[in-house]
């Protein structure tokens, strides 16, 4: 995950984002590497960004993930832990 978010930093792709949504680390629960967690790593590849921050979503290598298209409007609200999603195709 490190190096994943190290090169979309370095390359610019997450510049102008206006918020982040990750999935669940839950399979890296009570793993550490040099005393760093999972979430050590996006906050401190992710916090400088300056945008609400939302994880725990059930997204990413799940058995059952939820599909969010990408280039449709979505609107996070950290603060409620929501992420709603417009629909793909309409």
């Amino acid at each position: 995950m490190d190096r994943a978010l190290t090169q979309l930093r370095l390359s610019g792709a997450l510049d102008g984002v206006a918020g982040v949504a990750v999935g669940s680390f839950d399979e890296f629960a009570g793993f550490s590497d040099r005393s760093w967690t999972v979430l050590d790593t996006l906050h401190d590849l992710l916090d400088d960004l300056g945008v609400p921050l939302l994880g725990g979503l059930p997204l990413g290598h799940l058995p059952d993930p939820v599909p969010v298209p990408v280039g449709v409007p979505a609107v996070l609200d950290a603060g409620a832990g929501t992420l709603v999603v417009a629909p793909a195709v309409r």
